[in-house]
């Protein structure tokens, strides 16, 4: 991107820096955000898009008011924010529940507060103590507090059965490394109702990026208590499911309705504790829309204002048309890679996972699928991400794939397994899933490889099946929570949970999971650099799955949709937009 921006590790460690220096956290204010990691101070931010935008950046002044129709490429996953782990519902909760930090908007690595206006690290980097905002107010008009903020992470960190699965509370498991004894938190506490204090077992240089996700929000603990969000069945919470009285948060908007599979109504929060954030919008209704024609026609009708996911080949339309506008979102932050699992033969042969690797055509899909707007994957990270390294993956050669697959020793009859990819969903990094399926297998069948054909709506069932390792192969990606080679090796990944590797793909090499936890220990770059690309080679030799693009997925809106922030980790916040007509 055009804009300078701050690595995971880089933001992390200048505010170790600061914090174990013993500087005084010093709130700056709210309409000039500076970032802790360029000042060396603690500072307080706006938690979504600024509003000291300026009318010619705005396109104008501003003009509150209006409904917003919004299309997603799908519908959503969850409303209890805890078991969210896709971009269409982080989509929607961004909008409504807030966490301690976040990324300042239009970045992917800026860190700022949130409801935490600042915080000091101890020497060792293991103790977080964060000063909280006073005068906060859940949607529900209940208190946010320390309790509140304790009583998340403490409920976070004693999860069970299901919802301790890869099905539901991804991400807690991915950043602390599991539940209970097993998870890197040792401890929140509050100290008192403006000072809540987390501790870690070990020094992990991401957390406070790691906290900005949608994961980490906090709930209103009177809201998740009275619709049963910790229902060992979570298909029976009130609060999962979207029932009213769900995702209670502190955001700009609060979450008003959800009909499955065709809207969600989120309304301008009046009372926003961060006045010179409060929305311009009445409303925002997102509607799935899991078709990309379907999208485009809408757009081009009228009957949505805002598209967050285009097929990349219609952004030349959007841009021939005066009453449209193509969204850019800057540099790639995601990976669409092709997954296999280790458990499920002939995937836990090696040559047979580099023969796949060879019979790819990337290039082709890029021209057929993305429009030109991706480039072929060179690691397992975007090739801007901090740290990331040139692998030199293998190139599409049909002689070199077949000739592996006979060195293998694996039989003709045994090339034949189950091939998934997700039906009525599109992704940013994977615009056709079918299409871009149909192009993969007839690459793998010209060189002797037999997949079968299978698919399952995105939240019917193919997101929580391909998590927890039912699939031999599959389409799946990743988009950035923030750009740096944890979140992509570790979090999305090859991560452990309670000392056994990630199901999703059954990769088990404890070597690179102790390299990946000296990195993340790390707190300098000379440190963490040769580590995270130690792990980079570590994985090339095993290529358990293969990466193939990195694409910069357009954004599409109505001429008159102004102040919308775009971002390559789709963190989006649209209390800043309005509407000029």
């Amino acid at each position: 991107m055009s804009r300078v921006r701050i690595g995971a590790l880089v933001a992390a460690t200048a505010i170790m820096v600061a914090a174990c220096g013993g500087t005084t956290a010093t709130p700056a204010p709210t309409t000039a955000p500076t970032t802790a990691a360029s000042t060396g101070t603690e500072s307080q931010a706006p938690a979504s898009a600024p509003s000291s935008e300026t009318p010619s950046q705005a396109g104008g002044t501003p003009k509150d008011g209006g409904t917003l129709i919004a299309a997603l490429p799908g519908d959503i996953s969850s409303t209890d924010t805890a078991f969210i782990q896709d971009s269409n519902s982080s989509a929607v909760s961004n909008q409504v529940v807030e966490g301690l930090v976040g990324t300042k908007p239009g970045t992917t690595g800026d860190l700022i507060p949130v409801l935490a206006e600042s915080w000091t690290i101890s020497p060792d980097a293991l103790t977080y103590d964060f000063k909280l905002r006073e005068g906060v107010k859940f949607h529900d008009g209940t208190d946010f507090n320390a309790d509140a903020v304790c009583y998340n992470y403490d409920r976070w960190k004693n999860f069970t059965g299901a919802l301790a699965s890869p099905d539901y509370a991804y991400y807690y498991a991915a950043v602390f490394g599991g539940y209970g004894a097993s998870s890197n938190m040792v401890s929140c506490t509050a100290k008192s109702p403006t000072d809540a204090v987390i501790v870690l077992q070990h020094p992990y240089s991401p957390f406070l990026l790691s906290q900005t996700i949608t994961s980490f929000g906090i709930n209103s603990p009177a809201a998740l208590k009275a619709l049963d969000a910790d229902n060992p069945d979570p298909t029976k919470s009130g609060y999962n499911t979207g029932s009213k009285g769900a995702m209670v948060g502190t955001g700009p908007f609060k979450f008003t309705e959800y009909v499955a599979a065709d809207h969600i109504t989120v309304t301008k929060n009046a009372d926003y504790w961060n006045k010179d954030a409060v929305a311009h919008l009445d409303s925002v209704i997102f509607k799935p829309y899991p078709d990309q024609t379907s999208t485009l026609n809408a757009l081009q009708a009228g009957d949505i204002d805002l598209a967050f996911n285009l097929n990349p080949t219609d952004v030349g339309t959007l841009k021939s048309d005066s009453k449209l506008q193509a969204i850019d979102r800057g540099e790639s932050c995601n990976l669409f890679h092709l997954a296999m699992n280790q458990t499920h033969k002939p995937f836990d042969n090696p040559k047979i996972r580099e023969a796949v690797a060879y019979a790819i055509n990337k290039q082709a899909l890029i021209d057929t699928f993305y429009g030109g707007q991706a480039v072929p994957a060179v690691t397992w990270m975007p090739k801007t991400a901090l740290f990331a390294k040139d692998e030199n993956l293998p190139t599409y050669d049909v002689e070199k794939a077949k000739s592996l697959i006979q060195e293998s020793g694996v039989p003709a009859d045994q090339l034949t397994f189950d091939f998934w990819y997700p039906s009525a969903v599109s992704r940013p990094y994977m615009p056709d899933p079918k299409g871009i399926f149909q192009a993969i297998a007839s690459d793998l069948q010209a060189v002797g490889f037999n997949p079968t054909a299978q698919t399952k709506g995105w939240r019917d069932g193919y997101l929580k099946e391909e998590a927890t390792g039912k699939y031999p192969m599959w389409l799946i990606g990743w988009t950035c929570d923030w750009a740096g080679p944890d979140n992509f090796l570790d979090t999305a990944f090859f991560y452990y949970t309670g000392g056994k590797p990630n199901p999703e793909f059954a990769y088990k090499n404890d070597a690179l999971h102790d390299t990946m936890k000296q990195a993340e220990a790390a707190t300098d770059d000379a440190t963490a650099k040769p580590l995270w690309e130690k792990a980079q080679d570590m994985i090339r030799a095993d290529i358990p799955t293969v990466p193939v693009v990195n694409s910069t997925p357009p954004a599409g809106a109505a001429a008159y949709v102004k102040g919308f922030v775009g971002a390559g980790n789709l963190t989006e916040i649209l209390n800043s937009v309005w509407l000029d007509k």
